[in-house]
């Protein structure tokens, strides 16, 4: 089959949905499909080195050119989106007519653009949920929830929704966000996204090195929060408990990017006792001994925003057979998963009291040790790349027939 993949974001960006993108690309093509990525050439800002087209593993790549992303600025944001958005009608000149195209959410609502491309009306769809739209709009404050425009969007959700042969969500609270908004139940499943292949820790030259390269000295406890600090994710709990404990406690590594990491450089520069790091994103081919590297993994969550996203740190850090220690509520994927396998603790919003009790729990190595194992074996049986990705690939063949 001819199969279209839509994201605004794809490799060498960082952003992990156009990691996802790839892994499914190269799996497609890999079971014999003709694939094609449409993405954007820019990259949060900075415009990438890439030409217009390329090919890799079996992949053709059409870049489409446009406004850049500045990394936080909503008017920026709001300018890439439909840069890309009224690019992506041109596409229809360069890529032949797909039998099956696959929509992310990176702009809003992309399925319901690509149904207006010319030529590819009659081409099934499949709509990879990413972020919940438009709850993901009123979560972050851009708009009254209930309101007259609130409305109409939820209408165009539910019409776009209801025209695809699949929906695909990250986890099972998403998908019951999304449950009135798909004509056939059927149609509606969800996949967990995944870590870094294969499964289970690198070696231990390899995590020697990056822990020397970081200052990281032996036998250091590290607590590493490895990702994107978006304005859906909670930090407060982490630098308070890093205050608290201050010279005496364990190293607060804060690696990547996001609206929130100005809350971490300034608590930083405030608190140089608080042995709180900061760290740029790693490439891809480095991140699974980077996330071997740390002792436990930080994540977090909201409670606006349960059912609307489903960061994948938790996923990340059980691949490699590493406890995660969660802050936020506990209707949502991320506790739930971690709370199942016994890979972590889980910690209320606000709780800084009980997030200082399992930090403490995560002094023993003998705990860490058990946690992890755990984790790792909770990631074997729902975050294994290779099933996953089988999983949507039937998906997306299903919904060409």
């Amino acid at each position: 089959m001819r199969i279209a993949l839509l994201n605004r974001f794809y490799p060498p960006d960082v952003a992990p949905t156009g990691q996802a993108l790839q892994d499914l690309a190269r799996v497609l093509a890999a079971r014999g499909h003709e694939v094609q990525v449409i993405c954007s050439r820019g990259a949060y800002g900075e415009a990438a080195a890439i030409g217009p087209e390329e090919q890799e593993a079996g992949v053709t790549v059409h870049r489409l050119g446009g406004v850049a992303l500045p990394r936080f600025g909503l008017a920026g944001k709001l300018a890439g989106y439909v840069s890309f958005a009224a690019r992506l009608g041109l596409a229809g000149a360069r890529v032949a007519r797909p039998d099956v195209i696959v929509a992310l959410t990176t702009p809003p609502y992309l399925g319901l653009l690509s149904s207006l491309v010319p030529g590819w009306r009659r081409a099934a769809r499949v709509d990879w949920v990413m972020d919940v739209y438009p709850e993901a709009l009123a979560a972050h404050g851009l708009m009254r929830g209930g309101g007259a425009g609130y409305r109409v969007l939820q209408s165009l959700a539910r019409r776009q929704h209801h025209g695809a042969a699949a929906v695909v969500a990250l986890g099972p609270f998403m998908a019951r966000r999304l449950e009135g908004r798909v004509s056939d139940p059927s149609r509606l499943s969800w996949v967990p996204l995944w870590g870094e292949g294969p499964l289970g820790p690198a070696s231990a030259e390899a995590t020697s090195a990056v822990r020397r390269a970081r200052g990281w000295e032996e036998g250091e406890r590290v607590l590493l929060y490895s990702g994107n600090m978006g304005r859906g994710h909670r930090l407060t709990e982490f630098l308070e408990a890093a205050g608290r404990l201050a010279p005496s406690g364990p190293r607060w590594a804060f690696l990547g990017g996001g609206f929130r990491r100005a809350e971490v450089e300034s608590f930083a520069r405030a608190r140089p006792d608080a042995r709180v790091q900061l760290l740029a994103y790693e490439p891809r081919d480095r991140l699974r001994a980077s996330l071997s590297a740390a002792d436990v993994h930080l994540a977090s969550l909201s409670s606006a925003w349960q059912g609307l996203l489903v960061p994948s740190k938790v996923q990340a850090a059980f691949s490699v057979g590493r406890p995660v220690l969660f802050v936020g509520p506990r209707d949502n994927e991320s506790a739930a998963w971690v709370e199942e396998s016994g890979g972590g603790w889980v910690v209320g919003e606000g709780d800084v009291a009980g997030l200082l009790g399992a930090v403490e729990q995560a002094t023993d190595a003998a705990e860490r040790s058990r946690r992890g194992q755990a984790a790792l074996a909770f990631a074997r049986d729902h975050f294994d790349p290779a099933r996953n990705l089988e999983r949507i690939a039937r998906v997306v063949e299903q919904a060409a027939r």
